[in-house]
């Protein structure tokens, strides 16, 4: 299960999208060759005072 939120707002996905933001992170993180599997996996990206000129905007 994924949920996003932007702006402390629930985006729905739909089933592409949500399978394609699982696999993708959850692939990442193996990658890391971790000690334990992780169970739950949480992210949190803020631009709030960041130069995103060279970044989309939302």
């Amino acid at each position: 299960m994924i949920e996003l939120y932007i702006n402390d707002k629930l985006i729905r996905l739909k089933d592409f999208p949500q399978k394609a933001l699982t696999n993708t992170i959850v692939g990442f993180i193996n990658s890391l060759n971790l000690e334990e599997s992780p169970k739950e996996i949480k992210i949190i990206i803020k631009q709030d005072g960041e130069d995103t000129s060279n970044q989309r905007k939302f």
